[in-house]
Parts: structure tokens; C-alpha cells; sequence
């Protein structure tokens, strides 16, 4: 049996900006991606910390974006 380890790396604002930057999204796009309300992502992007949910979701999207 094989363990697979996932790594999320988004754990501030700051890199969760990085992340959208690198999708070549803005950050209507990455509200819309996410299901969230476009205010919502930008105080996201200010914060500190960011919600283990929204870490995963950007995993996820990374993931289905490099599939296509």
C-alpha cells in the first residue's frame, strides 16, 4: 500500500496572491473558481492566514488545471 502525501503550500494571503498570479487568473476569476464572493478572496488575500478549506480548493484547481 502506497501513502500519498499531499503538500499544500498556501497558508498566507500573500501566497495565495502568488498562487492566483500564477493561474494567470485576477482575482474574479479566482473568486468565481473558488465559490466565493469577490470580496470575500480579496480579504483572503490580505490575510495572515487562510482557511484550511481555501487551501485545498487551490490544490485542487491546481491539479484540474494541470490535467487539462
Amino acid at each position: 500500500m502506497t501513502l500519498l502525501t499531499l503538500k499544500i503550500t498556501y497558508k498566507t494571503g500573500f501566497e495565495l496572491k502568488l498562487w492566483r498570479r500564477g493561474m494567470n487568473w485576477d482575482q474574479e476569476r479566482a473568486a468565481e473558481e473558488l465559490g466565493v464572493s469577490v470580496r470575500t478572496y480579496k480579504r483572503y488575500e490580505k490575510a495572515q492566514n487562510i482557511a484550511k478549506l481555501i487551501e485545498l480548493a487551490t490544490f485542487a484547481l491546481s491539479t484540474k488545471m494541470t490535467k487539462e
